[in-house]
């Protein structure tokens, strides 16, 4: 398969922003690591956020993203009644249609509250050079429910409209091979919040 490049859609409603920064930490070691390996990486913010609350956030993280070769980092904003995860991502996902090369292209999503391993990116990608149309794996975390979307990879030309809306499409079904990618290591974060004095 001649996928050559990632995009991470990263939905980031207002309530997700104390998890960014963690989150941004684990996303910006895989991206690192899948350029070192060949494969340019793109993480798209796709946000309902106020710009001020992001802004101290994304003078930290621009300067050092730009430093890495082949990464970038950019924020997509959508109006506040964006608000659930699911919004952000299925907005985000409609700005793929602008892609050069769909089908040389992996689009992986995951929660501000997941923290992926290093090699997440590269992973993903090899399965998808293996022929794979759709890869996910397991997210270790409190709940009993394994929310797919925290872990998820689909080439962008294979990707249907409404694929991330709850209710929407399933993902690519018959005749195509979907693999339960066994990932590296993906857990949720404990965020803390300080207690009220």
């Amino acid at each position: 398969m001649r996928v050559s490049r990632a995009l991470v859609l990263l939905p980031v409603p207002s309530a997700d922003l104390p998890g960014l920064e963690p989150c941004l930490e684990h996303l910006v070691a895989a991206a690192d690591e899948a350029s070192a390996a060949g494969i340019p990486t793109s993480l798209v913010l796709a946000t309902s956020a106020d710009p001020a609350d992001l802004a101290a956030l994304l003078a930290e993280w621009t300067p050092l993203v730009a430093l890495l070769e082949d990464v970038d980092l950019t924020v997509d904003l959508h109006p506040a009644t964006a608000a659930s995860r699911e919004e952000l991502r299925e907005r985000g996902a409609r700005a793929l249609t602008a892609l050069a090369d769909p089908g040389g292209t992996v689009v992986l999503t995951t929660t501000c509250d997941v923290g992926v391993g290093p090699g997440w990116i590269a992973e993903h990608v090899r399965h998808h050079r293996a022929g794979a149309a759709a890869s996910t794996g397991p997210v270790r975390g409190t709940g009993d429910v394994h929310e797919t979307t925290a872990n998820l990879a689909v080439r962008a030309d294979l990707l249907p409209a409404g694929a991330f809306s709850p209710g929407g499409p399933q993902l690519p079904g018959a005749g195509r091979r979907f693999v339960h990618a066994l990932t590296p290591v993906v857990a949720t974060f404990r965020v803390m919040l300080p207690a009220s004095p």
